[in-house]
């Protein structure tokens, strides 16, 4: 299988996982230690517990922000060796057909592991990423009550 269709599984099962809130599922799919970096941080999520705690902090955030689809969408990907994929990635956060946030990049390195691929690291291009990863509260109005004056 090409690296791209290696990677867009991966990519979509573990969508599918955090939106079904299956840590079990999403667990499988990972490496520790695994390494996030962003903008301002070089993380290292080294225990099962670190890593339960992003995923449900960040499964909240999600159902906090009603995303409906958590699209995440290859750009490009390599073979690095026979058990290491490198790729880029833009992904989608989308509430009712309306975005809650800019579409972002990220790249990924999976490592065949265990008779799976699994994420050893993620780099992305949120500004304000941390672990548990957070996005900005955007104000969802309450269409009950009629547009507001």
């Amino acid at each position: 299988m090409q690296a791209a269709a290696i990677l867009q599984t991966y990519l979509d099962e573990i969508a599918a996982a955090v939106m079904a809130g299956d840590f079990v599922a999403y667990r499988v799919g990972v490496v520790l230690p695994f390494h996030l970096v962003t903008h301002t941080a070089n993380m290292t999520i080294s225990t099962e517990d670190d890593l339960r705690v992003g995923f449900e902090t960040f499964c909240g955030m999600l159902k906090s922000q009603r995303v409906t689809d958590y699209i995440r969408l290859v750009e490009s990907a390599q073979d690095i060796d026979s058990s290491l994929i490198t790729g880029r990635y833009v992904s989608h956060l989308i509430s009712g057909g309306m975005r809650v946030i800019d579409p972002f990049h990220s790249q990924i390195t999976l490592r065949h592991d265990e008779g799976r691929w699994r994420a050893a690291s993620i780099t992305n291009a949120l500004a304000n990423s941390r672990w548990p990863v957070l996005m900005p509260s955007l104000a969802t109005p309450d269409l009950r009550k009629g547009p507001e004056e």
